[in-house]
């Protein structure tokens, strides 16, 4: 099966698909990707308007990981921009500092977090200090095990995002074999994976105009 920007994940082997969750968060280190640095193409339609790439540097045990993401658009007639900057630390599997800030539709904005004993302590976009659980993962998307959380830390308000990821199956993106997801909940995507676990693929629509990500 060969997906392309207007075809999506058929269902294929129930072999594929997740085992239970439990009720809360998986409590898990990051699962690393097969490639330590990726950069992807945004499209809105056929037109690529942007950028997102990340790289991970540092050792498996206290690994630094940097994102830049930006893109210019137009969305019912309005130019959009956004820039989205972040850094994450990590220490004995889980995130132990994060910063991220950028700026949309010519608003800027930033958040930290950082742990502290057995809970991390987010600043969020609006200023203040909420208490999370410090085994969260953040929407950097590049730990394929992304998929089997039940709530992760949105990198661009500071919030916890509740999510119920569904397997979509197996097919060939961008002459790659994938494994596909629908996020759910708080976060309305589809998200690729290849086999060795590397980010290669986004999908979402935002007022009626439909956005993809496909690694280059």
């Amino acid at each position: 099966m060969t997906i392309d920007r207007r075809t999506t994940l058929g269902l294929m082997g129930g072999g594929l698909a997740l085992s239970v969750f439990g009720a809360g968060p998986v409590q898990a280190a990051p699962t690393f990707p097969g490639e330590a640095k990726v950069t992807m193409d945004l499209f809105q339609g056929d037109k690529v308007i942007g950028q997102h790439a990340y790289e991970i540097i540092g050792s498996q045990a206290a690994p630094e990981v940097r994102t830049l993401a930006g893109f210019q658009g137009r969305i019912l007639g309005f130019r959009v921009k956004y820039e989205l900057s972040t850094v994450e630390k990590w220490q004995g599997g889980q995130l132990s500092q994060l910063r991220s800030k950028g700026e949309l539709r010519g608003q800027p904005f930033e958040i930290s977090a950082e742990r502290q004993d057995d809970r991390l302590m987010v600043v969020n976009d609006r200023g203040r200090t909420v208490k999370a659980d410090p085994g969260l993962l953040p929407t950097t998307y590049w730990m394929p095990n992304f998929v089997q959380q039940r709530q992760v830390l949105d990198t661009q308000r500071g919030r916890v995002l509740r999510i119920e990821p569904v397997p979509l199956g197996v097919g060939s993106f961008r002459g790659r074999m994938v494994q596909g997801w629908d996020i759910g909940g708080d976060l309305p995507i589809k998200i690729f994976y290849d086999s060795a676990g590397t980010w290669s693929g986004l999908r979402f629509s935002l007022m009626g105009n439909d956005f993809e990500y496909e690694r280059v």
